[in-house]
Order: structure tokens, then sequence, then C-alpha cells
């Protein structure tokens, strides 16, 4: 379970550099540094989603599992469309940082919307295999990914991840403020 963290970990840490670097590859504008912003708050809701919750469920189910080769499967599985969904932000935000007031294409919501989709799926399937369930945070925030991708279609670049930034964070809330599961909760 360490190199899963430390493979989340890099990925994630290339997001913040793709980001990043986006900014610093334009000329300064507030808009865009409120789109660095917003997608660096996105970003620490992924951080805090993975490691609140679904980190401590995969390392507790690795201790403890009869059949260890299926929870690796699993979380081989859960890791991989993980690091896609991240890569898929990651773009998204990139894009986004670069010409915040361009209006919003399918490709680009695709990557906004869909890349946090797929990491919310891939945490539910671990989840439901897991534990028997998921918490309603993730087919939530999934139903309100669909509903804000087609609701923001018509604004610009950054209401997009403004709206996808805004699910993460509440499902990072909703996440912190359970206590009805009795998942362990580790730190990094």
């Amino acid at each position: 379970m360490e190199r899963f963290r430390l493979f989340f970990l890099i990925a994630l840490g290339e997001t913040v550099i793709t980001t990043g670097t986006a900014f610093t590859d334009e000329p300064f504008e507030l808009e865009r540094l409120l789109a660095l912003a917003i997608a660096f708050t996105g970003t620490v809701a992924l951080w805090w989603i993975y490691f609140q919750r679904v980190e401590g469920i995969g390392v507790e189910a690795a201790e403890t599992a009869e059949d260890a080769g299926a929870v690796g499967w699993w979380g081989t599985w859960t890791l991989t469309l993980i690091v896609l969904a991240l890569i898929a932000i990651a773009v998204g935000d990139e894009l986004t940082i670069a010409h915040p007031a361009d209006d919003t294409t399918l490709g680009v919501a695709i990557l906004t919307f869909g890349g946090p989709a797929l990491f919310l799926l891939a945490q539910l399937l671990f989840l439901r295999t897991r534990l028997g369930h998921a918490p309603r945070s993730r087919p939530l925030a999934l139903a309100a990914l669909a509903i804000l991708a087609i609701a923001t279609a018509q604004f610009t670049l950054i209401v997009g991840i403004a709206a996808s930034s805004a699910v993460l964070v509440a499902v990072a809330i909703a996440d912190t403020v359970r206590e009805d599961d009795p998942a362990p909760s580790r730190s990094t």
C-alpha cells in the first residue's frame, strides 16, 4: 500500500507542477491567478478525499485480507483509474489557467468534469468492494458533476473548474464530517 500512496502523491504532484507551469508560461492576469487558486483548491480536495477515507480503508484491507491478491488487483485498477483522472484534471486545469475567459468546448468539459468523475467512480467501486457500500457523497457528486457539466457549458472555462472543484471540496467535507462509517482515518 505504501507504493500506491507514493504513486498517487507523484501523480498529484505532477498535477500541481502542470498547473504552476501553465500559470508561469503566460502573462500575469488576475483571472488567471483566480483560475490557479481554484485549480489548486481542487487538487487539495483530491488529496484530502484520498487520504481522509479511502487510503485508510485500502491499508486496512491489505493488512487484514484473506486474499491479498484480490486486494492488490482492485487497488491496482483503482490507482490506474485515479491516475488517469488526475491526468485529465491536470490538462483541464492547464487549459483553463492559460485561457480562463475562453468559451467551454466539449473536450475541456470532458476533462474538467470527467476527470473528477473518474476519480470518484474509481473510489466508489473500490469502497463498494471493500465495505459492501460506498458513501452517498460519491454517487451524489457524480450526479452533480454531470448536471454541472451541462449547466456550465455556456460559460467560460473558469466557471467549469470552479464548479468541479466545488464538488470535490463538498466530497472532502462530507468525508471529514461523516462519523457513522467505522473506516479508519489516516493522514500522511
